[in-house]
Formats: structure tokens, sequence, C-alpha cells
């Protein structure tokens, strides 16, 4: 009699145990993720409901992307906007009231410099842009200098703390921009502003593509800040979604 209640209890705890694993509730999804929009977390990534999977909570899930960079492949030609893009939007040079060398945005205008975009889907309005800059060192002399005021140094004299740049230093810039049809949707335009902690946190940037679309292999660009054109080329479509954003800066 003892073992047959046994055998029954036994059963009961396996149907409950199933029961709880079949309700349609996946116990490796966490709701409170951050993932991307169209996409959960599950098992450690952000998944889509049509099998894409890439990245990790907070970051972009990416399927496709496109690249565009000025120092191998070369199909990117930049413009003297660029050095105010790197100085603004990165933070990378021109952080002090005199700048010199490296440190002057004036000179990166040879500086390496590419671009990702990368998104879930081609029929996405969302994608994000990663921007990558390093200065290309001189095979002779190199030097960089980043002085306070005048009158900042004359408070120093006198006790007062320099203020220093309060703008975020990105090297890798990463932002999320919002797509839309254009040109009678034989292109496409994606808008976004900079980063918060940087000047550029109310300024508005867009790539410009007056014909294609990201079913296509390549298409032409424009990268405009503040009205004006930092870069033009072709964005062409990467062998893997990563894009190579996570490796470092090549020359």
């Amino acid at each position: 009699m003892n073992k047959m209640i046994f055998t029954v209890a036994s059963v009961l705890t396996s149907v409950l145990v199933i029961a709880c694993g079949s309700d349609g509730t996946d116990n490796n999804v966490n709701p409170n993720i951050a993932c991307p929009p169209g996409t959960f977390y599950q098992n450690g990534y952000c998944t889509g409901g049509n099998g894409i999977t890439g990245g990790y909570p907070g970051q972009f899930s990416a399927a496709i992307g496109f690249y565009s960079e000025n120092y191998q492949a070369k199909n990117m030609q930049t413009t003297s906007a660029l050095g105010t893009f790197l100085g603004e939007a990165m933070g990378l040079c021109n952080r002090g009231h005199a700048n010199g060398g490296d440190a002057n945005c004036n000179n990166w205008s040879n500086s390496a410099f590419d671009f990702v975009i990368q998104a879930p889907t081609t029929q996405t309005n969302t994608l994000q842009a990663t921007f990558r800059a390093a200065m290309r060192p001189n095979p002779g002399f190199n030097y960089s200098y980043s002085l306070p005021s005048a009158g900042q140094i004359a408070g120093a004299f006198l006790g007062f703390p320099v203020p220093g740049n309060p703008s975020a230093y990105l090297p890798k810039l990463q932002l999320n921009m919002t797509v839309s049809v254009t040109n009678n949707y034989q292109g496409f335009e994606a808008r976004g502003y900079g980063d918060y902690y940087t000047k550029a946190n109310r300024s508005l940037i867009q790539l410009q593509v007056p014909e294609g679309k990201l079913e296509n292999g390549y298409f032409t660009y424009r990268l405009v800040y503040k009205g004006q054109v930092v870069a033009t080329g072709q964005l062409v479509r990467c062998g893997n979604a990563d894009c190579g954003v996570n490796k470092p800066l090549a020359y």
C-alpha cells in the first residue's frame, strides 16, 4: 500500500514539473534585460522571433552590417569637417584652450577613420552606427599638447583648480539611429544625435543614402554632421554581422 502511494505521489510530482515547464514561459527569458526592439533575452543573447541571434544584453543584436573606411579598402573620402566631428562628437582632439600636434583637430585630416552600420533585419526602422578613429603616427616625430587659457593658469597660481574637459573621450562611438525611406522609396536616411556626454549631444548626425537598400551588397552614402558633409563613399556589406567593430583599428 505504501509503495503504491509513493508511486502515485511521484507521478503527480512529475506531472506538475512538466506542466510548469510547458506553460509557455521560458525560464531563460528575462523581460527585464534590455535588448533591441523586436528581440528578447534568451540563454545569454538578444534573440529575435525570426531566429536572428547576436549581441549580449545591452548591445545591439545585428544580422546584417555594412562598413566604410579610409585606410585599407579606402572606399571612403573624408572632408575638412571630419576634424569637427572627431572633436565634438568623439572628444578626440581640441580638448583644451590651446591644442597642438595630435591634440589639434586640424591635424587629424589624415587619421584612420571608419564606420559600420548594423541592423537586425533589412526592413528595420532602427540601426546602430559605430564610428572609430585613430591618429596615424608620424614615422619621424610626434608631439601633443593641450593647455588651459591664461586666465585659468593665473587662477591656478591663486589656488583655484583648473577646470577639466567634461566631454567624453570616445575612440569608438556607437549610436542608435532612426531609419526612414527617402527619394520615393529608392533610398533611406538614418538620423541620430551625438552621445549625451559630448559636445554633440544636441547635434544632428545623418547618414544619407540617395539610392540603395539594406538588401543590396553596397550603396553610396553621405555622412553629415550639423549640416556639413564629413565623409562620402560606399558602404559595403560585411562578411559577418560583427563587421570587425571589436577588432583594433588597422592601418
